[in-house]
């Protein structure tokens, strides 16, 4: 049989060192799937295998984006808000162009530590008492019946819902800290694609469903502070029991060596 390569851990560009250290809302999610592939990554700087981008995704994305950037130039509220009974406009101000770039977003230090949490909002609101609602977009393809919970709720609604609620609540807790009067509501514009039509003809047809997510971001800065005592440890953790990718390693290096 043979014997895998041993592998040296070196430090890479965006890997844990001295000078002020990015971290993103996805790194966060890392950190609570898995810890030993977060600090892999983040800490030594062995990335994890790229993923396949979904530019139809991003395409649906940008749409929505132009869309309620007319609204938020009228200063009005989107139909969606008003079918929905959200007495909200879209938010106007001077950085949310930043703020929804990738790899830059809205960043705040963390707690005096030389972390930076950041991350890309796709949207905010805004109340007329002036409260920030934090909107995210997430576009799909699926055939379920009833698949649209109550706007209370979606807890169930699809795969990965409770990650996209810590996405919502990371969002909130970064604008808190940079000073905004965030609201606790927050909300997806889930727009799902009929994929049963017997003809194509070039379009895509969506069924949009605005979901509310009463957010609290309390867990946010504990989450943080075992980050940063991880980053500063140099004991690399167990791997996550369901961690499909360190199962995956582990089974080839029983496989090969």
């Amino acid at each position: 049989m043979m014997k895998s390569k041993n592998i040296r851990y070196t430090y890479q560009p965006g890997a844990y060192n001295n000078s002020k250290f990015p971290l993103s809302r996805s790194a966060i999610d890392e950190f609570l799937e898995c810890k030993k592939c977060f600090y892999t990554n983040r800490r030594l700087g062995l990335k994890k295998p790229s993923q396949i981008p979904f530019n139809l995704n991003s395409a649906v994305d940008n749409l929505f984006k132009n869309e309620f950037d007319k609204y938020r130039r009228e200063k009005k509220q989107h139909p969606i808000m008003e079918k929905y009974g959200v007495n909200a406009i879209p938010y106007s101000h001077n950085e949310l162009d930043i703020w929804r770039q990738n790899f830059q977003g809205v960043r705040v230090e963390f707690m005096g530590t030389d972390i930076e949490v950041f991350g890309a909002v796709d949207d905010l609101w805004i109340y007329e008492n002036g409260d920030i609602i934090v909107v995210d977009y997430k576009s799909t393809s699926k055939s379920v019946n009833n698949l649209f919970h109550s706007i209370n709720d979606f807890n169930d609604v699809w795969e990965g819902g409770k990650i996209y609620k810590r996405q919502l609540e990371v969002y909130q807790w970064i604008l808190f800290k940079k000073g905004f009067q965030v609201s606790n509501d927050c909300f997806l514009v889930y727009a799902n694609a009929y994929k049963d039509k017997q003809e194509f003809n070039n379009i895509l047809d969506f069924e949009v469903t605005l979901l509310k997510h009463v957010g609290d971001f309390s867990w946010v800065e504990g989450v943080l502070l075992d980050i940063y005592k991880l980053l500063n440890s140099n004991e690399v953790p167990e791997s996550s029991s369901n961690c499909e990718l360190c199962g995956y390693v582990e089974y080839s290096n029983r496989l090969f060596l």
